[in-house]
């Protein structure tokens, strides 16, 4: 078997990370020497990653974003020079580092997850190395992301999409490549676990990172106006920059006994709270292929979210197994909610389609596209 390198920028709490390790412990299982090359050390894995897997992390430092955001903050103007001038050594390293290990791979297959590291597998990756980059976001015609894809890689093999949308898109912007070759492969999940009987309680679910890009000031509005009247709360799961601000907003809503923000969980712990709950909110402002609506899915959730331009609609089944709302548009997305809450029946016929459709997204199922493109030696 050949061997396979997945690049990576960490291996914490992450979707991209999330696929990486489930990728790789498929990879392991099916015969292929694996290797992550991951740019930062932040601690221990947030996924269980096999035994088999080796894992070489490639540089000492750690990325200092929250660090300059507090100083600028606060304009401490020497602790803002100290920082800017780290965050730019850290900046140069975390591309440098990554160039020189791809420069000394020979044979195998090199999976870059990034952009970046894809523009660098394209520019310094070998002859005798199958080069496969992966698209983990929305490009969302963004002048440089179209700029890479048209004139930076010309010496990838595969370009992996996850959505047919996105394929298209990106096919129109590399018309003039004829090396690379856009094929779609979902994410997926590696455990399918059949849902018993299950004791759910009166509570909504959203689970991320807080960012803005996430749109959970949104959700948090929606709940305002949600009123629920029988106790039902929203749990939202995560940690990030944006934890202070989401709980002003909680507390100038007068919402403490009714928004819970829980921070970071384990893996296993989001499972938890997944199966206790009644359905899921996403609020995004931007997706691609978000893992977290396969996992709510297979836990037997039914979604809310809103239909941004790529993501949501190439999970969720429209009056299925959830629903898709026009973005922006509050009382449609109310409406629907509390459907799912009150409508015991409702929730429960869509709870099955959401467990039917999450099997699509099967470890066995997606692996066989991978086999396809791998080169076996």
């Amino acid at each position: 078997m050949s061997k396979v390198y997945i690049t990576s920028l960490h291996l914490m709490h992450g979707g991209v990370e999330m696929a990486i390790t489930l990728l790789a412990n498929a990879l392991v299982k099916r015969g292929f020497d694996v290797e992550i090359l991951c740019i930062y050390n932040l601690g221990q894995p947030a996924y269980s990653i096999d035994e088999k897997v080796k894992i070489t992390y490639l540089s000492a430092m750690h990325p200092n974003r929250e660090e300059f955001y507090r100083a600028i903050k606060t304009r401490n103007i020497p602790l803002i020079i100290r920082e800017g001038i780290y965050s730019v050594k850290v900046l140069y390293l975390k591309k440098k580092v990554m160039a020189d290990a791809i420069k000394q791979i020979e044979k195998g297959v090199i999976i870059s997850t990034r952009n970046e590291h894809s523009v660098l597998l394209s520019k310094y990756g070998r002859k005798g190395v199958e080069k496969i980059a992966q698209l983990h976001h929305d490009h969302k015609f963004e002048k440089r992301l179209i700029n890479d894809f048209r004139k930076k890689y010309t010496n990838i093999d595969y370009f992996v999409l996850l959505t047919d949308r996105l394929k298209d898109e990106v096919k129109v912007m590399m018309k003039d490549n004829t090396h690379t070759k856009c094929v779609v492969i979902p994410n997926f999940l590696a455990d399918m676990n059949e849902i018993g009987d299950l004791q759910r309680k009166r509570q909504v679910l959203a689970v991320g990172r807080l960012h803005e890009v996430k749109g959970f000031e949104r959700l948090i509005k929606i709940w305002k106006r949600f009123d629920a009247k029988d106790g039902t709360v929203l749990k939202i799961i995560g940690d990030g920059q944006e934890k202070e601000s989401l709980q002003h907003l909680i507390d100038k809503y007068g919402l403490q006994e009714k928004v819970i923000m829980t921070g970071e969980l384990s893996h296993e712990k989001v499972m938890e709270e997944m199966h206790q709950s009644l359905c899921y909110a996403m609020t995004s402002y931007s997706e691609a292929f978000p893992f977290v609506l396969i996992e709510a899915m297979a836990a037997g959730l039914p979604v809310v979210a809103y239909d941004v331009r790529v993501g949501p609609a190439a999970i969720v089944q429209n009056s299925e197994n959830g629903f898709l709302i026009p973005d922006g548009n509050e009382e449609l997305f109310i409406d629907k909610l509390r459907s799912l809450c009150q409508n015991d029946k409702l929730r429960e016929k869509m709870s099955e389609s959401a467990v039917q459709r999450s099997r699509e997204f099967s470890e066995d199922s997606v692996m066989k596209k991978w086999l396809d493109i791998l080169r076996i030696e």
